[in-house]
């Protein structure tokens, strides 16, 4: 006699919702804090344009290595202000969200639950907007130590306004790049964590990998623990490529899981 097929409730899914109001939140800060740079050398140059023969004189471009430094110190400091309402704002509404999600589809495999912050989920989120509060105060280090590369190599060899400007624009692109990453990165793993710590609450341990069919170059392996729906136990991972690892946990996976009920 066949062995009965056992009950799954659908896949939690990131919410792009939730991404995208991240990616806004730090694209809104990158695109000050590109204005304001682009405005500062506008000004810096009208008032002291780089002339070759001053080349190799130090004064100038030490007092414009100066401000550059001053400019993104002031950034630096914005973001780090900003970074922990823009992580908790985060981490908040995509925990709602994961949970409306995972709820909805307990309910309709015929698994009504109701979800509480506990303290176990209370810990889950504050590593995750601690991580994040990291990511958001890196984004202006790094492009402050950018930009003051490229002033002042543009300065020092005397090239024009708009050739440095447009070095700017090409990593201002970078960095909002790098913050688009972060959002869909990091919902995915919110995503993940959250659904992991519930199925743990409720004692549904067991899980089967679907692969998010996404993706220009995916993960072979991603590809066919989907194809086999291998199945893994939730405290622990699913065994792909050497390491246990849940859907969506690591870097740019978008991959998800089936719960498998108990019943």
């Amino acid at each position: 006699m066949a062995a009965t097929k056992r009950k799954t409730a659908r896949a939690v899914t990131p919410n792009l919702g939730v991404e995208r109001a991240y990616k806004r939140a730090m694209e809104k800060l990158i695109d000050e804090m590109s204005n304001s740079f682009e405005y500062w050398l506008a000004a810096a140059y009208k008032a002291n344009p780089p002339r070759m023969e001053l080349a190799m004189d130090a004064l100038p471009s030490a007092e414009l290595s100066k401000k550059v430094r001053d400019l993104g110190k002031r950034w630096i400091k914005k973001f780090d202000d900003m970074a922990a309402a823009i992580a908790q704002k985060f981490t908040e509404s995509g925990r709602k969200t994961t949970d409306s999600s995972f709820q909805q589809a307990l309910k309709d495999a015929g698994f009504a639950v109701e979800f509480k912050v506990t303290p176990v989920m209370r810990d889950a989120m504050n590593a995750t907007i601690a991580e994040n509060v990291s990511l958001i105060k890196s984004i202006p280090r790094q492009y402050a130590m950018e930009v003051e590369g490229i002033v002042m190599r543009g300065y020092t060899a005397g090239r024009d306004l708009k050739s440095i400007t447009d070095d700017l624009q090409s990593r201002y692109g970078i960095t909002r790049r790098r913050a688009a990453n972060i959002s869909r990165d990091q919902v995915n793993k919110l995503t993940a964590t959250v659904t992991q710590a519930r199925r743990v609450e409720l004692g549904l341990f067991e899980a089967e990998w679907i692969h998010s069919g996404g993706g220009k170059e995916p993960r072979q392996s991603h590809v066919k623990a989907g194809k086999d729906r291998k199945k893994f136990d939730v405290r622990v991972g699913c065994l792909i490529d050497g390491e246990h690892i849940l859907p969506g946990s690591i870097i740019n996976c978008r991959c998800s899981s089936r719960t498998i009920l108990p019943f």
